[in-house]
C-alpha cells in the first residue's frame, strides 16, 4: 500500500489485535472462537491472507510468498498473545510472537514482535451495500496535518445502486472547517469506491468502516451512527491501543491502554498504558482523569483527559455498539504536528 493510508493501517492493526481477547482469562487458549478469515494489507503494500479457528492462526504473505501457522491464548491485560509454529519466512524465529486484537467478523490488527511497526490491518468484508443515513468518522492524518481536519459526519443516500456522501469536516475544537458532496460512488465486494476518484471505503458486517483518502492524504474510520444502547460509558472496563505519531517525519509509537471507572472521581474515567502487556503490567506515570461531554452531534463527545502534572488535552471521541462491544474511536493532539488517534474496546 506504500505510503496510502500507511498511519491509518498501523493504527487499525493495532486495534484489531485487541478485540476478541476481551474477557478471556490470562494465558488461556481462545475457545468458542468460531473460524473467521480476514483480507488485509501492510506498508509498503504487501497483501494478507488470516484465518482465526478455536486459538489457531493461518497467516498467508501473498505478496511474498510466505505463510505461517500457529497458536494465540489470551492475555491477563486482554490482548492476544500469537506464536508461530511453522513458516518459510526466514526472518521468524522459531516460537515467534505478535500481538493481536481482533472483533471477531469485523476487523483484526496485528502487531508483528521485535523491532517491526508494520503493522498488518485486516477487515471481513460484507456482502451488504451500506445503509443510508448518518455515519461518523474519526480523522487519521497523512502527511503535513497541521491540526486540521479531526472528525467528521458523512451523510449518505443510496439510489439504483448509486451511492452520495455529504460530508462535514470539523477540528478537533468542533469549529467546521469544509462541507463536501462526492457522488456516483458504487459498492461492490465489500468496498465504496468511484473511476477517478482516491477514496476508498471498506465496510464491515458490523457497521464499522474505515477508509483511504489516496497517497499521503491519510484515512479515516467510524460507525453508523445507530441507536445507542446505554447513555453512559463511566460504568464499563475498556482495552485498546493510541497511536500518536509525527505527520511530518512519520515515526510514531503505538501503546497498549486501559480505561475504566476512577476510583475516585463520578462520571470520570481513569486511563492508562502498559509497560509490559504479558505481564499486565501498568506503567505507574501513565494514569489520566477523563471526562466527556455531548458534542451536540449524535454519537460524537467532547472529551479532557488530565495527568497527574495537571496537562490537560482535549480530544474528540465517537462511542457505539460494535459487533456486541462498545467501542470509542478518537484524535487528539499532543502539538499541532503530532495527532494521536486511539480505539479503544469494551472487555
Amino acid at each position: 500500500m506504500k505510503t496510502r493510508g500507511f498511519y491509518l493501517l498501523l493504527l487499525l492493526i493495532g486495534v484489531g489485535l485487541f478485540f476478541s481477547a476481551c474477557g478471556n482469562s490470562s494465558g488461556n487458549p481462545a475457545a468458542l472462537h468460531g473460524t473467521y478469515s480476514y483480507f488485509g494489507t501492510q506498508s509498503p503494500g504487501d497483501v494478507w491472507n488470516w484465518t482465526l479457528g478455536e486459538g489457531t492462526i493461518v497467516a498467508t504473505n501473498e505478496t511474498l510468498g510466505f505463510y505461517y501457522s500457529g497458536t494465540f491464548s489470551a492475555l491477563a491485560s486482554g490482548f492476544l498473545k500469537g506464536v508461530i509454529a511453522a513458516t518459510n519466512d526466514p526472518t521468524v524465529p522459531a516460537n515467534g510472537s505478535f500481538y493481536m486484537l481482533e472483533l471477531p467478523n469485523s476487523m483484526l490488527i496485528v502487531k508483528p514482535g521485535g523491532n517491526s511497526d508494520r503493522m498488518i490491518v485486516c477487515a471481513a468484508r460484507t456482502v451488504l451495500p451500506p445503509t443510508a443515513g448518518q455515519y461518523n468518522w474519526i480523522k487519521v492524518p497523512g502527511l503535513g496535518w497541521d491540526n486540521g481536519t479531526a472528525f467528521g459526519t458523512a451523510d449518505v443516500t443510496v439510489s439504483s445502486g448509486s451511492i452520495d456522501i455529504a460530508m462535514n469536516k470539523y477540528d478537533i475544537a468542533g469549529s467546521l472547517r469544509e462541507t463536501t458532496n462526492e457522488a456516483g460512488f458504487t459498492f461492490v465486494d465489500g468496498k465504496i469506491s468511484r473511476e477517478g476518484s482516491a477514496l476508498q471505503v471498506f465496510m464491515t458486517p458490523s457497521g464499522l468502516f474505515f477508509g483511504d483518502n489516496g497517497p499521503g492524504s491519510g484515512g479515516f474510520f467510524g460507525t453508523y451512527t445507530g441507536p445507542l444502547r446505554v447513555p453512559t460509558p463511566y460504568a464499563r472496563n475498556y482495552r485498546g491501543v493510541i497511536f500518536s505519531y509525527d505527520s511530518q517525519t512519520r515515526l510514531g509509537v503505538t501503546k497498549a491502554i486501559g480505561v475504566g471507572p476512577h476510583p475516585t472521581r463520578q462520571e470520570t474515567f481513569q486511563g492508562w498504558s502498559y509497560s509490559d502487556v504479558d505481564a499486565n503490567t501498568v506503567d505507574p506515570s501513565s494514569y489520566v482523569a477523563i471526562t466527556l461531554e455531548a458534542s451536540g452531534i449524535p454519537r460524537v463527545w467532547n472529551g479532557i483527559m488530565i495527568d497527574e502534572q495537571g496537562q490537560a488535552k482535549e480530544f474528540k471521541m465517537i462511542y457505539n455498539y460494535i459487533g456486541g462491544k462498545y467501542v470509542m474511536l478518537g484524535i487528539t493532539a499532543m502539538t499541532n504536528t503530532r495527532p494521536e488517534n486511539f480505539v479503544i474496546v469494551e472487555q
